[in-house]
């Protein structure tokens, strides 16, 4: 049914959640592939996770993350493609009994971080309101609402994330074979945020529907800075955890188990969660 494709780089303990986060709430990804830039002191610790992972395709990445992402799209066994980071949780179950409506092509995404719960935005360390401006149902299942109704940079807004969004299969092959023509001329860093922000430039261009769950199923729990390409992203405001004292925890055996984590109040796709209160 669908591919998912997580970015990943040194955070062995939060992508190890966000895996079994997939396998555990996330069935119809039928094809995982992590795309990973790990650190030479992270080497062992991805090494032990490949192992307890055996059903997931690990890619180091080369020196065009926009080269890696075309291929794994383009060799991709589903129809639809989800991208994901590797502080990305799937942290309620997600099913869908038929994904043809994503043939319709006025729908430009599937969202699994939006649903009815996403009230606020957390933007330079202020919140404020993010509300759904328009919606209509398409089912018992999905609702939809047009992106152009809220102003650009609204959460409700933006359906070229790699933060749980589910596109067919032939935009983003279309979408990345343009970015992989234009890298050299742009140089762009090879980061998913710069991945992500590239993408912004088809926006105009994307269809105008967004789409779903009643509830979000995923969430982003920014704890820490790996990347550096945006260092106006906030991190660990709440929940600060360096990635050495991680690396740490998991080479010492500890995993996060879902089940103590606290997801009870999820009104902004990007909310921090004390992970450190499932590890056992």
């Amino acid at each position: 049914m669908i591919t998912s494709i997580i970015f990943s780089k040194n955070r062995p303990l939060q992508l190890d959640l966000c895996l079994s986060s997939v396998n555990r709430n996330f069935s119809d990804s039928t094809q995982n592939i992590v795309i990973h830039n790990n650190s030479s002191e992270f080497s062992e610790a991805h090494g032990l996770l490949e192992s307890e992972h055996p059903n997931v395709a690990f890619w180091p990445q080369s020196d065009s993350l926009f080269k890696d992402v075309l291929i794994a799209v383009e060799s991709s066994e589903n129809d639809y493609i989800c991208f994901f980071t590797d502080d990305d949780i799937v942290y309620s179950p997600f099913a869908c009994v038929d994904y043809s409506f994503l043939e319709d092509p006025t729908i430009s995404c599937l969202s699994l971080r939006m649903g009815e719960n996403i009230t606020e935005r957390s933007h330079g360390g202020e919140v404020g309101l993010d509300v759904c401006k328009k919606r209509f149902w398409i089912s018992n299942e999905m609702m939809a609402w047009p992106k152009t109704f809220h102003g650009y940079g609204s959460y409700w807004s933006y359906d070229l994330s790699v933060d749980g969004h589910i596109f067919r299969k032939r935009d983003i092959c279309q979408m990345m074979d343009e970015l992989c023509y234009l890298e050299a001329r742009y140089q762009w860093n090879q980061t998913p945020n710069e991945l992500e922000a590239s993408l912004q430039r088809f926006w105009t261009l994307a269809p105008n529907l967004i789409v779903s769950p009643p509830q979000s199923v995923v969430v982003n729990s920014p704890n820490n800075r790996v990347q550096q390409s945006h260092a106006h992203n906030r991190s660990g405001d709440l929940h600060d955890y360096d990635e050495n004292y991680l690396l740490g925890k998991y080479m010492a055996g500890n995993r996060i188990n879902i089940d103590y984590l606290n997801f009870n109040d999820i009104k902004c796709p990007h909310t921090e969660i004390n992970i450190m209160e499932g590890l056992g």
